[in-house]
């Protein structure tokens, strides 16, 4: 078996160590992108007396490289539960679409009290690259709310009324 001196060994593991950061670094991008995100939660009670629905409020918060849209939903329905599904689509560059589908849950059909209406409180947050053409936000096919691009101010709004 073959001795080595030890200042040799060094200058093969510096050298492999310089060569393989070189080729970390070569490999990592120099930009990094985030993909559209969505998320939604939802509950199902009862219409309060002094509530009122459909009501609802958007928000849009600009921060650096990307755009969030902040959105609820209170809605009465007929159905004692329904089952509220979100879909982010950009079939298109720069436009995006936040689909909100509602439809009976046939899983959890218990009849609500005689003095219960039921409803619904949404609430979903949208995150887009800041460059985005526009956002829209729909509701079982009607669009609610929509933002073009080019406007980085934050905004809040109610929707009804």
């Amino acid at each position: 078996m073959a001795s080595y001196p030890a200042i040799a060994l060094l200058a093969v593991f510096f050298v492999g160590l310089v060569a393989g950061s070189a080729v970390v670094a070569y490999s990592i991008p120099t930009e990094t992108t985030t993909p559209p995100t969505a998320s939604m939660t939802t509950a199902t009670g009862c219409l309060l007396p002094d509530e009122t629905a459909p009501s609802s409020w958007v928000g849009r918060v600009p921060a650096g490289d990307r755009a969030t849209v902040a959105f609820n939903r209170t809605f009465a329905h007929d159905a004692p539960s329904l089952a509220v599904s979100g879909e982010l689509d950009s079939s298109e560059d720069g436009v995006y679409v936040y689909r909100i589908t509602t439809a009976p849950d046939e899983d959890e059909q218990k009849a609500p009290s005689d003095d219960c209406v039921p409803r619904t409180r949404l609430d979903a947050v949208v995150s887009v690259p800041s460059d985005y053409d526009s956002v829209a936000v729909t509701f079982d096919g009607e669009e609610l709310v929509r933002f073009e691009g080019g406007d980085s101010s934050p905004l809040f709004r109610t929707l009804e009324g």
